[in-house]
């Protein structure tokens, strides 16, 4: 009877080694699976802040062909300082008598590999001076 009492006691001291390593991989399992999603979320919010960034550009070029008195066909490229690069492309569209529509179509791309295309029509009636 004494045996089986001492046998108790020694097996409630503490973990054994192999509970021990066991608890260890499943919490490095779990830090490592936390990791990736962190680095996950980083890549996420990179890429939608260069979006943002490229659809700003893009923009402000499809503004600034809507704020000219008038239009001529034709393209244009432009570097931004962030490493954005834009080009806008004008065709006219129709014409019919002092009324003129145009194609605006403008894009930007991005290193390593965005790119966003914006298109248009600008419409204006043309006075004769």
């Amino acid at each position: 009877m004494k045996l089986t009492l001492y046998l108790e006691n020694q097996r409630s001291k503490g973990f054994s080694l192999l509970e021990v390593l066991v608890a260890m991989s499943i919490l490095s399992i779990a830090v490592v699976a936390l990791f990736q999603l962190f680095s996950v979320n980083l890549r996420s919010v990179k890429k939608a802040e260069d979006y943002s960034k490229a659809m700003l550009h893009a923009r402000s070029l499809m503004d600034e062909a809507y704020a000219l008195p008038k239009l001529t066909s034709g393209s244009e490229s432009f570097d931004f300082k962030d490493g954005f690069k834009g080009s806008r492309d004008i065709q006219p569209k129709s014409a019919e008598g002092n009324v003129k529509t145009f194609d605006i179509t403008v894009a930007v791309s991005w290193l390593p590999s965005g790119a966003l295309e914006l298109k248009g029509l600008r419409t204006y009636y043309e006075t004769e001076e």
